[in-house]
Formats: structure tokens, sequence, C-alpha cells
């Protein structure tokens, strides 16, 4: 049995088909790209600074910490907030009267927002404290960057996972 948003071949009229296995595709390849760039900074911030870890932190190293900390809970909230705003943009009718793939094609530019925007924040973050660490060399901001990536890598998506996020989000609509 196939998921009911993986048949290319389903396609309404001004709208292009859109494959869950190859939207889902696109989101994997841009969360990868997203834990690679850190990887590969944090390998050239090493480098730079020889692997050092026995800086002293200073206000710069503490602001990079409290923003790593805070993207990663606003990586929970904010996304939800502008994934729910584009929601309420979906007709309710139209909704209601399309096929699975159809519905698909309407709600899954909501989840593929809400991912970017929050692997976004936090690779914004590891960033940042990659950067205070080849400033600093305070091994603090070095573990800040390796945890922020990892929660990047956590938020891989699955087409299965895509799929049940979507179909929730037609029965929340359709219920209104």
């Amino acid at each position: 049995m196939s998921p009911p948003y993986s048949t290319p071949d389903a396609q309404s009229p001004g709208q292009p088909a859109q494959n869950s296995v190859q939207s889902v595709r696109v989101l994997k390849i841009i969360t990868f790209a997203m834990v690679m760039g850190v990887l590969v900074f944090m390998g050239v911030t090493l480098a730079m600074s020889q692997g050092a870890i026995d800086g002293d932190p200073n206000v710069m190293s503490w602001i990079g910490i409290g923003m790593g900390v805070l993207m990663g809970v606003n990586h929970l909230v904010v996304p939800n907030i502008v994934a729910g705003i584009a929601l309420n943009n979906v007709n309710v009718e139209t909704l209601q009267n399309a096929d699975d793939m159809m519905k698909f094609s309407l709600i899954y530019p909501a989840f593929q927002t809400r991912h970017i925007v929050a692997c976004g924040m936090l690779e914004a973050a590891a960033f940042m404290n990659l950067l205070f660490y080849m400033l600093t060399s305070y091994a603090g901001n070095l573990a800040a960057a390796g945890v922020l990536v990892v929660m990047i890598a956590l938020r891989f998506p699955s087409v299965s996972a895509v799929e049940f996020w979507v179909q929730d989000r037609v029965r929340e609509i359709e219920l209104r």
C-alpha cells in the first residue's frame, strides 16, 4: 500500500503534481546542507585555533551560549506560529473538495517553511557560537555549536512524519 500523497500521476489543472517523496527529499537535502555547513565551519574554526579549548569565557562567550539556548527554545515555538499563519490562509472549501495530492500541495508549503525556519534558527546560533569559539577558544561555545548541530540533525525529515503532519493539519482545517 503506497502513501496517499506519493502518486505522481494525480495532477489538477494549473497545479503541478507534488509527490511527497520528492518533496521530502528536497527538505532532506536542505537539512543535510545546513548540518554540513556548520560541520565544515566547525572544522575550519578548529583548524584555525589549532584545537585550543583553553580560552576563558568572556561576554561574547556567554552571549553565544545564551543565544544557543534561546534559539533552542524558539525553534520549537516560532516555526509553529509561522506555519499557523500560512495554514490560516488555506481555503477550507477548496481543501474539502480536493483529492489527496491537492491537499498535500496546499498544506506541505507550511511544513516546509516551518522546517526551514526551525533549522535556520539553530544553524544561525551554531554559527554564532563557532565564531565566538574562534575568537575566544572557549570550549563552551564549541560544545554549544555541537549541541545545536545535533538538534538540526534530529529534525531530519522522514516521508511518514511529513505525511502524518500534513494529514493532521488537513483534519484540523476541515474541522473549522
